[in-house]
């Protein structure tokens, strides 16, 4: 049986038709399909367990701080009064610092001591979540507090330390530029154990 031209018309259309379905499913199948991935952080190795004394602050103190810190007195001369000492310690690994401020005893220990806890709980973001570490060194007589702040806020630790009769002095730590919380809590643990050794490495001149 013979087909009328018109019915070979359609099928070359529905043949023609077939054919760019075909190969046109083909290439969606070679598409790779996107997905957008979430931002990833580097790893930030902390400094290596070990340390060398800093004597900036004698004849007052010294103590340890990490290989690779480095510490300078701030030459901001107008902080440097009523015998304030203020000395930065620069952790170029972390971009953070440590800004120490040393303060000599004259009747005013409660007075510090009651300025650093109100520091602390101004500058958290949730007061509710601040925790505070103490370590006691009777026979040494150091006393300290080391609060943790939370990495959200802007100055997530901070300490304080006295021999109650000669000196306080504390210090909060800053970074360069504001992280999230998942990439910067290593590096808060990495500066809480430095901070807790500079602690419990403190030297004064004998009474």
């Amino acid at each position: 049986m013979r087909l009328a031209p018109l019915d070979i018309q359609s099928y070359r259309l529905a043949l023609y038709a077939l054919l760019c379905l075909v190969t046109g499913l083909g290439c969606l199948s070679c598409r790779q399909q996107y997905t957008p991935r979430p931002d990833g952080y580097f790893r930030i190795d902390s400094y290596p367990d070990t340390y060398r004394r800093t004597t900036l602050l004698a004849p007052h103190l010294s103590f340890e701080i990490p290989e690779g810190a480095i510490e300078a007195i701030d030459p901001d001369t107008t902080r440097q009064r009523d015998g304030v000492q203020w000395l930065d310690i620069r952790f170029p690994r972390y971009r953070a610092t440590l800004y120490c401020s040393y303060h000599p005893l004259r009747g005013n220990l409660d007075r510090l001591l009651n300025e650093s806890r109100e520091l602390v709980y101004r500058q958290s973001i949730r007061p509710d979540l601040v925790q505070a570490g103490t370590y006691e060194n009777d026979s040494l007589h150091i006393y300290a507090t080391l609060y943790d702040l939370s990495a959200e806020s802007a100055t997530p630790l901070q300490f304080v330390v006295t021999d109650s009769t000669r000196y306080l002095l504390r210090g909060s730590v800053y970074f360069d530029e504001p992280g999230k919380s998942d990439s910067i809590a290593p590096v808060i643990d990495y500066l809480s154990d430095h901070i807790a050794h500079l602690i419990e490495s403190i030297e004064t001149p004998a009474r």
